[in-house]
C-alpha cells in the first residue's frame, strides 16, 4: 500500500468518518515528501478531504488535511501507540524554537492522533512558514523537518477547490505555483539625474561667489554660473 493511501485510510478516520472507509487517492499532491491526493466517503461516494502525508524516521507518519468544509487538521499515526478511543491530552507545538502553541490532541482509534487547526489562527500561519517543528506531550518530544510546507498548505486547498468545480473523476496534478519574491531594485546614486538618457548633473556652492550656484554637466565640463 503506498504512502498517498495509507494517509487517506488514517485520516478518514481521524476526521470522523467513523463509518465508513475513503476511497482514493483522486489526483496526486506530492510536494517535497509530502504525497497525498483526494478521496472521498466510500460509502456515499462523496468528496471527503484531500491528505498529505509524509514518514519521519521515528515511525510516525504525520499528516496535513483540509476537509470539504475547508477545516485544516494535523494528524499523527505510530504503530506502537496504544490510546483509549476519543482520550484527549494537552500538546506543546514549537516551530522554530519560537513560543510554542498548546493544542489538544484527540485519539481516533488507537494509534491516531488528531489536532485542529483553524484557519484564521496563528498556529497555521507559523506552520506554514516554519523549517521545524516539536511536539511535547506525555513526557516525549517528538521533532519534524518540515518541508515546504508554504507550497503545501496552498496544494490542498487547491485540491478541494479544484475537486469541488470538477469532481473527483477528472483531476489529475493539483500542484500551485507561489508568486515569484520581488527583486529589489538599486536606487539611484544621490543627487543625480532621474533621467537613465540624460548626463548626469550636480549642484556645488562657487567658492568665489558664495551668493551664486554653478552647476558641472559631466557631459559638458564647463561652469554655468547663474545668480541667486
Amino acid at each position: 500500500m503506498n504512502g498517498k493511501v495509507v494517509a487517506g485510510a488514517l485520516l478518514s478516520m481521524v476526521f470522523s468518518i467513523a463509518t465508513a472507509e475513503a476511497r482514493g487517492p483522486y489526483g496526486s499532491i506530492n510536494v517535497g515528501n509530502w504525497k497525498g491526493g483526494a478521496f472521498t466517503n466510500d460509502q456515499t461516494g462523496m468528496f471527503s478531504h484531500c491528505v498529505a502525508g509524509a514518514n519521519y524516521d521515528s515511525g510516525i507518519y504525520f499528516m496535513v488535511m483540509i476537509d470539504q468544509g475547508s477545516a485544516w487538521s494535523l494528524g499523527f499515526q505510530h504503530p506502537k501507540w496504544s490510546f483509549a478511543n476519543s482520550q484527549s491530552f494537552p500538546i506543546a507545538l514549537t516551530f522554530d524554537g519560537q513560543s510554542p502553541f498548546y493544542v489538544q490532541g484527540v485519539a481516533v482509534g488507537t494509534s491516531l492522533v488528531k489536532v485542529p487547526m483553524p484557519t484564521d489562527s496563528a498556529l497555521i500561519v507559523q506552520f506554514r512558514k516554519a523549517k521545524a517543528m516539536t511536539a511535547f506531550t506525555q513526557g516525549q518530544l517528538f521533532q519534524f523537518k518540515l518541508d515546504q510546507t508554504a507550497l503545501l498548505l496552498p496544494t490542498l486547498a487547491n485540491c478541494v477547490a479544484v475537486v469541488k468545480q470538477q469532481g473527483v473523476a477528472n483531476v489529475r496534478d493539483f500542484s500551485v505555483r507561489l508568486a515569484p519574491k520581488p527583486v529589489a531594485t538599486t536606487p539611484p546614486p544621490v543627487g543625480g539625474s532621474l533621467r537613465p538618457d540624460g548626463p548626469q548633473t550636480l549642484r556645488r556652492k562657487c567658492r568665489s561667489k558664495p551668493s551664486s550656484w554653478r552647476r558641472i554637466s559631466f557631459s559638458r565640463p564647463r561652469c554655468i554660473t547663474r545668480e541667486s
